[in-house]
Order: structure tokens, then C-alpha cells, then sequence
């Protein structure tokens, strides 16, 4: 735990440098790798955390998956331990969690078909394609319970790093970064 949270203060301080408008070159960048993607065209739905500042911007993937005709949905923490859930995403209709992150207050819809995408946020990645997060355990249960969906990760190049993994955590299918589709 301890050197998750070394590797997770010293990324974080190294992303909370970069400039928003490099930020959003390579989210564009990323997010045209993702379209590129048979997984990407033959979803319907398309799970998606709604970016913060200094993360990876979101907004060109749910712009484009909405022109797309796909169904976006986004996470929204329930009051048990580490659990979340996806509701219809409506840029009208959201409110912030207490974390400060946005998350709609649509019912939530059961979603029965398997072309489903999510989209996994991380501060790194290994070549594993095992995540560090903000260290909740959110994503690792979710995705555990959830296998029918195809993962994919979102991340800067040079935070592939090398780090052990824990036993609870869960790996992703791909990921994309500006570089390299692993």
C-alpha cells in the first residue's frame, strides 16, 4: 500500500504540471486511438468518468460517442463501500458527489445487451495493464463484477510505469495513450 501511495503523490505532482492545453492534445490524440477501435464501433453503450481537471479530458470521447447514436453512462458512488454504478449521462442534469465529481441523477437503467465499453481512469498503469487510482477501489470492484464489459484504460505514455500489483485489483483490456495501444 505504501509504495501505491508514493507512486500515486509523486504522478500526481508530475500531472498537476502540465498545462491544460497539452492535456487536451493528448486526450484528443487518445480518444481518436479509442474511435479507431472495433470495440469503440461496435458498442452501443460507453461507461465514462466525467474528467477533472488535470486528468485526461473526457468530453471528446462523449461528443463523439454522442454523435454516434451511443448511449453514455457515468458513475455514480452508492453508500456502500466500494461500490458505483452507471446512470444515463445528461450534461443538464448532474450534481457533484463528495468528491467534487459530477454524476447524473437519472434513474438507473438496466442495461441488457453486452456491447458495452467502459472507459477506466488511473493516475498509471503497468504493462499488466493493472491500474493505481485514487485509491477508493471503486473500478476494481466494479469491473470484477461486471466482466461482460470491455475495458479500456486512458493514459499518459510516460506513466506506464513498473509497479506490483495487489491481489484485489482488477486489469483492464486495453489501454490507449498517445504513444501506443497496449
Amino acid at each position: 500500500m505504501e509504495q501505491k501511495q508514493k507512486i500515486r503523490t509523486k504522478y500526481l505532482n508530475l500531472r498537476n504540471n502540465f498545462s491544460n492545453e497539452y492535456i487536451n492534445n493528448i486526450s484528443k490524440t487518445i480518444s481518436n486511438k479509442l474511435f479507431s477501435l472495433s470495440e469503440y464501433k461496435e458498442s452501443k453503450n460507453i461507461f465514462i468518468y466525467l474528467s477533472l481537471e488535470k486528468e485526461l479530458n473526457t468530453k471528446y470521447i462523449i461528443e463523439k460517442a454522442i454523435k454516434d447514436n451511443k448511449n453514455i453512462y457515468c458513475p455514480v458512488l452508492t453508500n456502500k463501500k466500494r461500490e458505483m454504478i452507471f446512470k444515463k449521462y445528461n450534461k443538464n442534469n448532474l450534481i457533484k458527489n463528495k468528491f467534487n465529481i459530477l454524476e447524473p441523477i437519472n434513474e438507473v437503467e438496466k442495461i441488457s445487451d453486452n456491447k458495452t465499453i467502459i472507459i477506466v481512469p488511473a493516475i498509471v498503469y503497468n504493462k499488466n495493464k493493472y491500474r493505481i487510482g485514487y485509491g477508493g477501489g471503486y473500478y476494481d470492484t466494479f469491473l470484477k463484477n461486471n466482466i461482460y464489459l470491455s475495458s479500456i484504460g486512458i493514459c499518459f505514455d510516460n506513466f506506464i510505469i513498473d509497479f506490483t500489483e495487489d491481489n484485489y485489483d482488477k486489469n483492464v483490456d486495453i489501454i490507449l495513450t498517445e504513444k501506443n495501444i497496449y
